[in-house]
């Protein structure tokens, strides 16, 4: 009998086991249920579970009590389970929006979590292009409501949404063009948020907002900047842009450093960008990983982020670009920020690097030091795509490489790949997959398994789902992956919330 073994030897056989079985073990009697939610047992079994756990925010789960663990542990392998079906089941379908005007969400963005969501709706008034942004609570998803809300002159071009250690507010950066680049900051209370509900466009929202203006490249002074990608670090902004005719990669893109508390801007050296024919940037402790193609590879090259507003020495080249003039020539002379030498660089697996592919996304920032990217080859056949896999250490030291995996799996013919999302662990992801034939849609599903190291994709809606919506309908989409919460935006104006757990 089990329950006749020292406790030490006891707690080695349930450490030896799978969630499940000690689940099973549980239901037996009550000594070994008792046994079986001991915290630490708890720690260790989910520290071996492969799937994302939708802990509480900023949590690890080594602090949280043993029956918390597993209630998220079933609760992660049940979601396992449906979305590795064949025919994935909607557990929940929630309306978010209904907006008979026509104003339909153009990007849409969750928190880690998904119990919070970001949409923008672009309007046009006199002929003049307005963004309507938005925040909403979903902790309770039935009855999810729109908590703060503004309207900012000009078209969005991207945003990043970092919420703070204490959950307390969000910070929201977000890119838009109104005649010039510019870059809005607000800070946004949730604790606030939480206690209050806005009608449809609140008139008192708790927000703090700066805005700062995006200056021309040195190089291209005449040519507007095009924001391309934003990222945090401390007080910083980290901001990929399109700067064309500035001796880039093949995109031309740049990176610049901001300062939101003064405005300051700084650019990068552009040797440091040149290599990428397409970027991304994501920031983990002190360092900046560059990521994306490098000569039909895809590459993650780390440096370590410098105080890029430092005082230069005396005689030094000027700081800042020049104001576009008439007769100005691109300059040489600027101060541009040297990222000093790359601290490590890792490439991924690229069997498959044939003319036609493309990278469809990467997995969205967050405080775990990991990526995924899902690549569409359209020019072989069948037509495949790639899902590659990153996990990193990070340290005051250095940052060195926990793991990297790729894998292939088949695609539709005859088709491309739309609004693909990615979770940062490459566990599951989702996408619009258009016919060319048939001009028809439907929503695409991955599900990666890191024990078999398979990767399956199938289909989640078909284009004529029993669901008040058609993928042809679908024009924008969020995923967050720990609790495979997927909304869809509507051209008709509607938005919908779909759980699968």
């Amino acid at each position: 009998m089990l329950t006749n073994l020292p406790e030490d030897i006891l707690l080695g056989v349930f450490l030896y086991l799978h969630v499940r079985d000690v689940l099973t073990l549980r239901k037996t009697c009550r000594v070994l249920h008792a046994f079986g939610g001991i915290d630490y047992i708890w720690h260790r079994l989910v520290a071996k579970l492969p799937l994302p756990l939708d802990v509480p925010y900023n949590a690890s789960p080594s602090t949280l009590p043993g029956d918390e663990l597993q209630r998220l542990a079933i609760k992660a392998m049940r979601l396992d389970a449906n979305w590795r079906a064949k025919d994935t089941r909607v557990r929940g379908l929630y309306p978010l929006i209904d907006d008979k005007s026509g104003q339909y969400v153009d990007q849409m963005q969750f928190l880690p979590g998904g119990k919070w969501l970001w949409t923008a709706q672009r309007t046009l008034k006199r002929e003049s292009w307005y963004t309507r942004m938005s925040l909403w609570s979903l902790e309770d998803v039935s009855n999810s409501h729109r908590v703060w809300s503004t309207e900012i002159s000009g078209i969005y071009r991207s945003c990043t949404l970092v919420q703070s250690s204490e959950g307390d507010f969000a910070t929201l950066v977000v890119g838009v063009c109104d005649h010039r680049e510019v870059i809005e900051v607000h800070s946004i209370s949730l604790q606030d948020a939480q206690n209050v509900q806005y009608g449809i466009y609140p008139t008192y929202p708790p927000v703090k907002s700066k805005q700062l203006h995006i200056v021309p490249h040195p190089r291209a002074p005449h040519l507007r900047p095009i924001i391309h990608e934003i990222a945090t670090y401390d007080k910083l902004l980290i901001v990929t842009i399109f700067a064309l005719d500035t001796g880039g990669g093949a995109g031309s893109l740049q990176i610049l450093f901001v300062d939101p508390e003064t405005g300051a801007t700084k650019w990068v050296n552009p040797y440091f960008a040149q290599s990428f024919s397409f970027l991304w940037i994501r920031v983990w402790g002190d360092y900046l990983f560059l990521v994306g193609e490098v000569n039909d590879d895809f590459a993650v090259q780390v440096y370590k982020i410098p105080d890029g507003f430092a005082t230069p020495p005396s005689g030094s080249p000027r700081a800042s670009p020049p104001a576009p003039d008439s007769d100005d020539e691109p300059v040489d002379d600027y101060s541009y920020i040297d990222l000093g030498p790359m601290v490590a660089e890792f490439k991924g697996p690229t069997p498959m690097a044939v003319p036609g592919h493309h990278i469809a996304q990467v997995s969205p920032a967050t405080s775990t030091p990991s990526l995924a990217a899902v690549m569409f080859y359209h020019s072989v056949h069948p037509h495949s795509a790639q899902l590659l896999r990153f996990s990193f250490d990070v340290s005051s030291e250095g940052v060195s490489l926990v793991s990297m995996s790729s894998k292939d799996f088949p695609i539709g013919d005859e088709s491309s790949a739309q609004l693909a999302q990615v979770g940062p662990l490459g566990v599951r992801g989702v996408w619009l997959e258009h016919n060319w034939e048939t001009q028809l849609n439907r929503v695409m599903k991955f599900a990666y398994d890191p024990h078999t190291r398979t990767a399956q994709a199938g289909v989640l809606f078909p284009h004529d789902p029993e669901l008040p919506f058609t993928p042809n309908m679908c024009h924008s989409l969020a995923f967050d992956e720990a609790t495979g919460r997927l909304c869809l935006g509507m051209y008709d104006g509607n938005v919908y919330v779909l759980d699968f757990v």
